[in-house]
């Protein structure tokens, strides 16, 4: 496996168990028929916000480089980014179940690279420079964007059912409304658009300037995809034709084919990335 650092490690795996008590904590607590989810859920989710921050310094220290060369640091990262925008917004906007509909898909997305071959540590002699820390923040700022419509899209999905349903119980009083679900999903796709626009721009910059193939890339070409899948939804938003259940749905397919791609494609070459 990589040859990261013990302490590394025990942050990382530290941060994954801190995601996953949280989420673990919001499912008791629904079936646990609560009205409410616990308060204490986002401590834990500070905590895995909070581990996974000094693995990624740590790392960063040791290696005196950007700590998000490789795609598992860089997971770890985007991982990291919506677990803390899920948290600013339940802070701001009493919104827990966003919380805990982020912290288990942060313990998939940061696990998932660990468990393959991409999560082996990068090569010592990794380029580095001034535009790839750019590249790789703004494109780990757009995962984690669209990860937070994602879970807004379930939970519009999940609260338009208890509606349809006409059963009050605790899902439907621990659910966030249906306005506040598609304003937030609505907002992350755009966002998460904007950010993956500049960090694609930043991508083919450096790849100009190491004069490296670019469409010989499988996560140029999954970024490509992805690219066009979002920026179909923000065109859509901008038309009226992105709302209501129909707008959730697309939300949850966008990010599922987003994922599909990220780590599908990253084994078709190399190109401007490490394999």
């Amino acid at each position: 496996m990589a040859p990261y650092a013990t302490l590394e490690l025990v942050l990382f795996w530290f941060g994954l168990f801190a995601y996953a008590i949280a989420g673990a904590t919001a499912l008791g607590s629904l079936a646990a028929r609560r009205e409410s989810l616990p308060h204490f859920l986002r401590l834990f989710t500070a905590l895995g916000i909070a581990a996974h921050a000094a693995f990624l310094l740590h790392g960063a220290a040791r290696t005196q480089g950007c700590p998000m060369f490789h795609m598992f640091e860089a997971c770890v990262f985007a991982a990291l980014l919506a677990a803390a925008a899920a948290l600013a917004l339940d802070l701001r906007i009493e919104m827990p179940a966003v919380t805990a509909g982020v912290s288990p898909l942060a313990v998939g997305l940061s696990l998932t690279p660990y468990l393959t071959t991409l999560g082996q540590a990068p090569p010592a002699d990794a380029p580095d420079g001034a535009i790839t820390p750019f590249h790789i923040a703004l494109v780990s700022l757009a995962y984690s964007a669209f990860l937070v419509s994602f879970a807004t899209g379930i939970l519009y999905l999940l609260q338009q059912r208890q509606l349809k349903s006409r059963a009050a119980g605790p899902l439907l009083s621990a659910l966030p409304s249906l306005e506040a679900c598609h304003s937030v999903n609505v907002s992350s796709v755009v966002v998460g658009f904007v950010l993956l626009s500049a960090g694609m721009a930043f991508g083919f910059l450096r790849a100009h300037l190491l004069d490296k193939p670019v469409l010989a890339d499988g996560r140029v070409i999954g970024a490509l995809l992805t690219w066009l899948f979002y920026g179909g939804l923000v065109a859509m938003s901008f038309t009226r034709g992105y709302h209501g259940r129909a707008a959730a749905r697309m939300s949850v397919w966008s990010f599922l084919i987003a994922a599909f791609t990220l780590f599908g494609a990253s084994l078709l070459g190399s190109g401007v990335h490490r394999p």
